[in-house]
This record gives structure tokens, sequence and C-alpha cells, in this order.
């Protein structure tokens, strides 16, 4: 096998890897069938945590059956509770349309930081208004600092494309210097 072939399989190797990586940060999470919730999981507050959000989405097509409510609760847990014996901190229904977004955003007070969990859920009348979610997406907020700039422009939503470049470089400076 030709020098040069293997190190740029490997460069190849080493690129299709870091996209595979960067990929699996971008999901949504499909209603689980034969239920109703579809979204139920916990976040620790910290003094960085800013706020709650979680995004649902319509099928393309509800067939007449649009909007779609859906009921989101963020509960307070400390310690010793479970989620359903907490303290309600909000509760809002959205509807949901076919083919929309609709988002829901809960900003936390600082009373809020002092539960051990938030729970959040997003829950539907039926199984049936579960199948005409197409997914749900859940998270937090977080609060950075500031810095005194000279970084590069765009933050850290750029890190994959700047170690793009830097791999495709020393793609071409190995392949030159063979």
């Amino acid at each position: 096998m030709n020098r040069n072939t293997s190190k740029l399989g490997g460069f190849a190797l080493a690129l299709v890897v870091l996209v595979a990586g960067l990929g699996l940060g971008l999901s949504g999470v499909a209603a689980q069938s034969d239920s109703t919730t579809l979204v139920d999981e916990p976040v620790t507050p910290t003094n960085e945590t800013e706020s709650i959000y979680v995004d649902v989405t319509g099928v393309d097509d509800m067939n007449g059956s649009s909007p779609v409510n859906v009921t989101v609760t963020v509960e307070g847990l400390t310690e010793n509770e479970t989620a359903g014996n907490g303290t309600a901190l909000d509760q809002v229904t959205i509807s949901v349309a076919n083919d929309t977004t609709e988002s829901y955003d809960y900003t936390l007070v600082d009373g809020d930081r002092d539960f051990d969990q938030l729970q959040v859920t997003a829950t539907v009348a039926t199984a049936d208004d579960a199948a005409l979610i197409a997914s749900t997406d859940w998270g937090t907020l977080q609060r950075t600092s500031g810095g005194g700039g000279g970084g590069l422009p765009g933050g850290t939503s750029s890190t994959g494309l700047i170690v793009l470049v830097v791999l495709l470089g020393a793609a071409f400076v190995a392949r030159q210097g063979d």
C-alpha cells in the first residue's frame, strides 16, 4: 500500500470520527409508544442555571387532530422527595399544531436553586395524542462568564469548524511532505 494513501486514509477516518462525535449532541426525542409522557427528566440546578426549556414539534399531518395540547410541569424536589410529590413551580399547557415547533421556557428564581433537583415533565392526554408529536427536545440554559475579548469570533459553536480546518490542513501538509 502506498504510504501517502495510508496517511490520507487515516486522516479521512479521523475526520469521520470527528463529524460523528459532533453529531451526537444533536438529538430530539420522540414520544414513547403507548405512553402519554414525552419528557420526564431531572435537572440539578446550579448558580449558573438560568432557565429550563422544552421544545415540542408536531408531525407533518395530524389528520384533522391539530392542535395537540402538551402540559409542561416543573417541580422542585428536595433530597427525600420523588417526582409527583414535590413543590409545583410551574405548569403550562402549550398547543402544538402540525409541522410546527412550540417552545416553553421556565426562568429560574433564586429559591429554585435551593432544591436538590427540578423535575421537568411534558405530557399529553392520550397515547394517540403522543403519536402526533414528532419530537421533543429539552435542556437548560447556563449563565456564562464574560471574557476580556481576544478570542475567536463565534464562540464554541465554531469549534467544530476550526477542528475540521486544522485536520484538513494537517492532511494537506502530510501529503506535501512525502
